[in-house]
């Protein structure tokens, strides 16, 4: 790898590790503000991810600033923890009658990470075809993937709740 490429996927990591300390910071607020505890499950759930992601992300940047080069197999490695159960309601329905003006800052802020993740699924997708080293490609790709992940568990949730915000206001837009 020449310096220039070596010094572009460095700054890529860069911005790539401090993109997953923010996500993790913001997913920390929201686990603390919400009320409800699924939500406090799926918040707290995805800032261990990007605990996960900023490791392996912080694993390839020493590797590549020490050795030169991208490690290959550091892009599939998992911590054991329990899934989200796909398509399972994380917020609770019911207690949104309740509580409305809560449940309006948790749509928010459900919202706000499905964009975060949008983001990261374009950075990542953009540095994995910039990436011509295999094994860097290969990290990249994994983020996409868990990115991904991430954006359709936060989309669901997102619709699902917002069809119960709708009905519980008397709004119901179809």
């Amino acid at each position: 790898m020449g310096d220039a490429d070596l010094e572009s996927a460095l700054l890529a990591l860069d911005v790539a590790i401090q993109t997953e300390k923010d996500g993790r910071e913001f997913y920390k607020r929201a686990a603390k503000n919400t009320t409800d505890p699924g939500g406090k499950v799926l918040f707290t759930s995805l800032a261990d991810d990007e605990l996960e992601h900023l490791g392996l992300l912080e694993s390839q940047r020493e590797a590549l600033a020490r050795d030169g080069r991208w490690q290959p197999g550091l892009a599939t490695d998992r911590r054991d923890r329990p899934a989200l159960v796909e398509g399972a309601p994380l917020f609770a329905r019911a207690a949104l009658a309740e509580n409305v003006n809560a449940y309006t800052s948790d749509l928010s802020a459900l919202r706000m990470a499905f964009l975060i993740e949008k983001d990261a699924v374009a950075f990542y997708t953009k540095a994995a075809a910039k990436t011509e080293d295999p094994a860097g490609k290969e990290v990249y790709e994994r983020l996409v993937e868990m990115e991904k992940e991430h954006q359709r568990i936060l989309e669901e949730e997102y619709n699902a709740l917002g069809r119960e915000f709708w009905g519980t206001m008397g709004f119901e837009p179809f």
